[in-house]
């Protein structure tokens, strides 16, 4: 077996671990969402908090900002709006578009969902001091941003 391959370590790669924690960490908020009365993913809060932040918008801006594939997007849309916390309504500048936007049940919702998020967030990094969280929030951004420009 040559160097590079016998010397090549999967547990240390970036990758699996960011994508280790991010499953972990997306389980655990499912499951206190439901505990909660809210059968949703880490997905769905994704998609609920960033319309409340940015307002209604088009399903390819959501596809967009989640870095998610169409049929993904659409499918967890169509599950919110079963579940009546968002909704689809006619762009009113371009009839071939809906724009999707928070229902009340949708705002209550991240009522109870975003303390749920903060304080899991803040009992995981409790023992992490801020510098080293900052560090691997500007590390992972750096990355981000150096693979998005690959493309």
């Amino acid at each position: 077996m040559s160097e590079p391959i016998k010397d090549f370590q999967l547990e240390q790669a970036i990758g699996l671990n960011v994508n280790r924690t991010a499953f972990l960490m997306a389980e655990e908020i499912a499951g206190r969402f439901s505990r909660s009365g809210y059968q949703l993913a880490a997905q769905d809060f994704g998609i609920l908090f960033r319309l409340l932040k940015q307002g209604a918008m088009r399903q390819v801006e959501i596809t967009t900002l989640m870095m998610r594939d169409k049929s993904t997007i659409t499918r967890r849309i169509d599950g919110l709006v079963k579940k009546q916390l968002v909704e689809r309504n006619p762009d009113p500048d371009d009839r071939r578009y809906f724009r999707i936007g928070l229902t009340a049940t949708g705002h209550q919702a991240l009522e109870v969902m975003i303390p749920l998020v903060r304080d899991f967030q803040q009992e995981v990094l409790s023992d992490i001091p801020d510098e080293e969280k900052a560090i691997t929030i500007r590390t992972l951004k750096y990355i981000s941003d150096k693979l998005v420009n690959l493309k």
